[in-house]
């Protein structure tokens, strides 16, 4: 095909000049790749190839001034911030970068636009001044400060400047701002090169003048890439080569090029919706699997990503027919592995509280798959995870860390060193991740290439914290140092090595300036995208920035467009793939670009949405056959017992019953970092027990009580700290450790209340362990029933079975008239707990209903003021175990049954 490129040289070999006195320049150094070897390939004779630099390169060279990178220059910036800003008012070096980045990038326009910053400042001054004055008596002191703040933009510009100028060091617009003052003297002095401008759209002021000066004294020439249909109908692609045209004075005395007529041949355009980003790159593979029998190799083929950050799941998603691939934007840092261990370093150590880390902090760090080849063995991380849990550490220290550890104590030296305190002390952290990242290549095979290439760029980047940190010492804290590690770590990448000019191209959309394809691939051509929409940080306003020559997101749009459009001029065969979903990345909307095209190329687009095929399954419910074996398992756990937990766990879900009490299959002990709703219970139960213990057997008295009231406070703490730890001093457990203090004082009050109203109340027994047998018909052996009472009174003579309940229980929970749904519905559990323990109670102590009133019920301590909840609201009576029993027996008979499959119930947690 017939490129850009391919152009501009044949016109310029047309014309017979001595190349070797050509000079090439490039919006990008991808371009002069692709130029060199059009060159080689067009040149029939032996000579010496032109020079071929990018911009870049050129503004460096004609500015005498070396690049600075921006992490360098935020530490060089806050030292003259400190030199004209009084102490009171100077930020910390914390605070100073959350600003500083978008005043550089603010400086950074003023001068690559030629800006006279006298004008902009004075101008942004009296703007403050105008609206601090319209506030009048609202005016603070924060209001002063930032005015204040304003009045020094100048002086921070000047004295930035000069600074940076002295060490012959610059950002880009310093860099432009010198070229331009050097261009005079660049012009006097070359008189045999002649420059050659290929492909620029948007030029800043600087550029402008530094070509319009090369073109005024004959040195230079310059090639637009623009299409006639653009250029001819308003299209905002042309907006910046027309306004070149219309205003540069070189233009008035010199012919315009030649414009290109290939838009408006016939292309086959294809816009593809599809949900979500990895369903493009899955799309966009089918499509390259589809070309690979009209292209060779994928020459003329490139796959564009308006969103860079796709590049991973693109490389996994290539396609087999792909045999070579050029990637030019390189892989991002921040999405190898060992990028995640550093940031859960960092994380570790910043969320620490008093020399104590956060346990899933630590567990994510010490568990991470990189760390393992230092570890002397898997003992260290079982030992950890398994007694950080068994001992509910929320927070943990490092020496407790050690003595958990204690058997594997030597091994966990390899990154103990990790867990020193350095919050506080950047010098200390920055050193640790450099003797973590040499630990970690003495433990790389040298056959690992990857990893080594990967360890070598974070100690890069550790290095250049540590040596700006030795020159300037601003960092001190770790989370200034977290904050600058992922700043750096956001502008590397890892080139990727290959042949540049073969196989399919894999590209970002700057990467793809003046370089043409016949087959393309767009992917994320979304609004927000592609153009990426208004993001535009300054303190510059919109106005301002209009008046004085700044370019603004129209601007931007108008870039984006010419990119976009450009790229399809010459392509025959166009997919352009968007995301209908609406999520963080993108609104789910076609991009603007996207409806443009699809009005002026009306007949050659195929639209379509497509979504990947859903295979229908349905979810059976598990059903596990009996056998002799589970039949064998279910008669040993018929021997130990039967408790209510045990049956009511099979009502639920006979499934769960069988992995938890067959299978033994438990869920891993975690830590609480808030009390547990079981953890209250049981430390109620406990603080119960331990002050009604002295009075067993015995009858409570008012002063009995009063004094339990005064101990209860002390017993609820001390159970809290057996049962959960120390951590109740704030936040939710302080709140929990309240409400216990609350519950058991409120109960307390309603007893004292009881005993008041004339009552006798006697203690018969507290956490009273219950068992009996029953034998039942089909089943060999007698059944072993068994169960832990909280509480057995008597008050006024009449037998009470209670059960505490920490949560809200209602009396229609204790209410029965079909007793066949008993074992069917697990809403009445707490009715089958109750009468279980009722009829064990009986059967152990030969107690005779007729002769003896028993109740059996709850005391629910979040509905206290119900008071006991009996059974149906009524004494136990003979027909209501009868009743009950019948029922229990035909539900072991179920368990027991060998034709009754053990089924999966949903559970209704409701």
């Amino acid at each position: 095909m017939q490129t850009f490129l391919n152009t501009v040289v044949q016109e310029i070999l047309a014309t017979e000049q001595d190349l070797s006195k050509l000079r090439f320049i490039l919006p990008s150094k991808r371009a002069g790749v692709f130029l060199k070897d059009i060159l080689k390939s067009c040149i029939t004779k032996t000579c010496i190839l032109p020079k071929i630099n990018s911009i870049e390169e050129f503004i460096k060279e004609l500015s005498a001034i070396n690049p600075i990178d921006t992490t360098t220059l935020l530490f060089e910036f806050y030292y003259i911030y400190k030199q004209h800003t009084p102490i009171q008012e100077t930020d910390n070096f914390d605070q100073f970068s959350t600003w500083a980045g978008i005043l550089l990038q603010d400086f950074n326009e003023i001068d690559r636009h030629l800006i006279d910053p006298g004008y902009i400042f004075s101008y942004l001054k009296d703007i403050k001044r105008l609206e601090t004055l319209l506030k009048g008596k609202q005016k603070t002191d924060l209001i002063d400060k930032r005015l204040r703040f304003y009045e020094k933009l100048e002086t921070y510009y000047v004295s930035l400047y000069n600074y940076l100028l002295e060490k012959k060091v610059g950002y880009q617009g310093l860099q432009y701002r010198e070229a331009v003052d050097n261009i005079h003297l660049y012009c006097t002095n070359n008189t045999d090169t002649k420059l050659v401008f290929v492909g620029f759209n948007a030029l800043n002021k600087a550029e402008e003048k530094i070509i319009q000066e090369l073109l005024h004294n004959d040195i230079a020439t310059i090639y637009w890439d623009i299409d006639s249909y653009y250029y001819n109908t308003h299209h905002n692609a042309a907006v910046f080569i027309k306004k070149y045209r219309e205003n540069w004075k070189y233009y008035k005395n010199h012919p315009f090029q030649s414009l290109s007529n290939h838009f408006s041949s016939k292309k086959n355009i294809n816009i593809i919706g599809t949900p979500k980003n990895i369903s493009q790159i899955k799309y966009a593979g089918e499509i390259l699997t589809t070309l690979k029998n009209t292209t060779q190799n994928y020459k003329d083929t490139a796959l564009v990503l308006a969103d860079e950050s796709l590049l991973a799941p693109t490389l996994n998603s290539l396609p087999e027919t792909v045999e070579n691939a050029n990637i030019t934007m390189g892989y991002e840092l921040k999405n190898v592995p060992i990028a995640n261990l550093f940031e859960t370093l960092f994380k570790l150590h910043s969320n620490s509280k008093q020399k104590k880390f956060y346990y899933k902090n630590l567990l994510a760090f010490v568990n991470h798959p990189v760390l393992k080849p230092l570890y002397g063995n898997t003992q260290l991380l079982e030992a950890i995870n398994a007694k950080i849990a068994s001992y509910n550490y929320p927070y943990i220290s490092k020496s407790e860390i050690i003595k958990i550890s204690e058997t594997t104590a030597q091994d966990f030296e390899c990154i103990s060193f990790l867990l020193d305190d350095w919050k506080k002390n950047a010098h200390t952290a920055i050193d640790n991740t450099l003797k973590l990242i040499a630990a970690l290549q003495e433990k790389t095979t040298p056959n690992d290439i990857l990893t080594k290439e990967y360890l070598y760029r974070f100690y890069t980047i550790f290095q250049q914290l540590s040596n700006l940190n030795k020159q300037f010492g601003y960092i001190t804290h770790i989370k200034t140092l977290f904050q600058f590690y992922k700043q750096l770590l956001h502008n590397e990448k890892l080139a990727f090595k290959g042949e540049p000019l073969s196989g399919l191209q894999i590209l970002g959309m700057l990467e793809t300036r003046v370089i043409d394809f016949k087959n393309l691939i767009i992917t994320s051509a979304n609004e927000g995208i592609l153009p990426v929409g208004k993001s535009d940080n300054s303190f510059i306003p919109f106005d301002v920035k209009k008046e004085v020559g700044l370019p603004t997101y129209q601007e931007k749009d108008a870039i984006f467009s010419y990119h976009f459009f450009r790229l399809l001029q010459r392509a025959e065969n166009i997919y352009l793939l968007y995301n209908t979903e609406a999520d963080a990345y993108g609104s789910g909307e076609q991009s603007r670009f996207l409806t443009q095209l699809e009005i002026i190329k009306e007949n050659e687009i195929e639209k379509i949405v497509v979504s990947p095929k859903v295979n229908k399954t349905t979810d059976e419910p598990k059903q596990l056959k009996k056998n002799k074996q589970l039949l064998d398992d279910l008669r040993q756990l018929a021997i130990k017992g039967f408790s209510p937990t045990t049956l009511t766990s099979y009502i639920t879900n006979p499934f769960g019953f069988y992995k938890q009490r067959i299978l033994h299959i438990r869920e891993l002990k975690e830590v609480e970092e808030t009390v547990a709703v079981n953890t209250l219970g049981t430390i109620i139960h406990k603080t119960l027990e331990a002050l009604y213990m002295p009075y067993l057997g015995k009858f409570i008295t008012k002063e009995a009580l009063k004094s339990i009231q005064l101990k209860a406070s002390d017993e609820i703490k001390k159970w809290f700290i057996k049962e959960y730890g120390t951590h109740i001093t704030s936040g939710k457990n302080l709140l929990i450790y309240n409400v216990a203090r609350q519950f058991v004082s409120n109960f307390l009050a309603q007893e004292l209340s009881t005993i008041q109203q004339g009552k006798q109340l006697k203690i018969i027994a507290l956490e009273y362990d219950l068992e009996s047998s029953i034998t039942i018909e089909g089943i060999p052996f007698p059944i072993l029933l068994k169960g832990q009472v909280d509480r057995i009174d008597q008050i006024d003579g009449v037998t009470r079975i209670i059960d505490y309940k920490t949560g809200k229980v209602e009396q229609r929970n204790l209410i029965i008239k079909d007793w066949s749904l008993l074992t069917a519905d697990t809403k009445y559990s707490k009715i089958f707990q109750v009468l279980f323990y009722a009829l064990l109670y009986t059967q152990t102590n030969n107690i005779d209903l007729d002769a003896i009133s028993l109740e059996s019920g709850i005391i629910s301590f979040k509905n206290l003021k119900s008071g006991f909840l009996k059974v149906n609201k009524k004494p136990i009576t003979k027909d209501d175990l009868t009743q009950f029993t019948v029922q229990l027996k035909q539900l072991i008979q179920e368990i027991f049954e060998l034709e009754k499959p053990i089924l999966e119930k949903e559970t209704n947690y409701s």
